[in-house]
């Protein structure tokens, strides 16, 4: 069984558990009758949706059924304490339902989870030449790279990969800057970063976060591929958690070799990529060598 399968399956489950408990907390007097039948609706809505979200996910061109797979547990999560508000009256329900509120909304949180993770093919597309991320896309990427952040360290992992004072640093699908600024700080006075990305809201993402820190070495560049830079200009090359999103690979690579000078390093994650398909994307024509592995971040020497 693929992984995507298992990951519908998954929202499947929890479109089934959520009439269930509520079922189950009516039989043992916690919750009324039409809280039950709330929670029936919203299960076989959810697992309905679901079944039909996964027999279109082979190319179809009129994803409705992913969108809804996230918009119908997204309308759950508020639409649950305002029910329970509305029956109970609002003393009842902060005084003595809040567990079993929290229950409830935790099994809508994590389908919601769910939905974004098994149809973030739909909502991710970026890096192609055609086709930048929705609105909607960039907004749950943002949150996610705020809290990622919080999380893993951007510092500690540039500190990690050796990042050093004077260097010319281009961040390949920069995003919300969050390796961009931290680099940038890193880089001093001398050094300088190249934050690119194809989506226009990231781009002014990050020069937001210029104008707000006063940083004064970060050049944005909105781009689908091409730099526009120099060739042998710059010392390395991030491209860290995009490397999936990208249509043309190779002619990514070779990009990146032409900016790069000799010697220049390139680091990659081979995120939500098959690591030997990634490997053989970057052994075709011969442009780099892999130094090492740590962790999920490859480092590559350009030839």
């Amino acid at each position: 069984m693929s992984r995507r399968i298992k990951i519908y399956f998954f929202y499947i489950l929890l479109g089934l558990l959520y009439p269930v408990v509520k079922v189950i907390c009516y039989i043992n007097g916690l919750v009324y009758l039409r809280g039950v039948i709330y929670g029936l609706i919203a299960g076989v809505s959810t697992i309905s949706v679901g079944i039909l979200a996964l027999k279109e996910y082979g190319g179809a061109d009129k994803p409705v059924w992913h969108w809804l797979a996230a918009l119908i547990p997204l309308i759950i999560i508020p639409l649950t304490p305002i029910v329970m508000i509305l029956h109970l009256g609002l003393r009842t329900f902060l005084m003595e339902k809040m567990t079993i509120f929290m229950i409830f909304e935790g099994i809508a949180v994590a389908q919601f989870i769910v939905a974004i993770v098994m149809f973030r093919g739909v909502i991710f597309k970026r890096g192609t030449d055609k086709q930048k991320m929705p609105r909607i896309g960039f907004a749950i990427m943002k949150t996610v790279l705020t809290l990622r952040s919080t999380f893993k360290k951007p510092e500690r992992i540039l500190h990690e990969l050796g990042l050093r004072a004077g260097q010319t640093v281009l961040d390949y699908g920069c995003g919300i800057g969050s390796f961009s600024i931290p680099a940038a700080k890193m880089g001093g006075d001398d050094g300088v970063v190249y934050a690119l990305d194809i989506h226009p809201l990231a781009i002014k993402a990050v020069e937001k976060k210029i104008e707000k820190k006063q940083i004064a070495n970060i050049k944005t560049i909105l781009s689908s591929r091409g730099t526009g830079l120099p060739d042998r200009s710059v010392d390395v090359v991030l491209l860290y958690d995009v490397f999936q999103m990208v249509s043309d690979k190779d002619k990514l690579l070779d990009e990146l070799h032409r900016v790069l000078k000799s010697g220049g390093i390139l680091f990659a994650t081979a995120e939500h990529l098959d690591p030997k398909e990634f490997m053989n994307i970057f052994a075709r024509g011969n442009l780099f060598t892999l130094v090492e592995q740590r962790g999920e971040v490859f480092r590559f020497k350009r030839d």
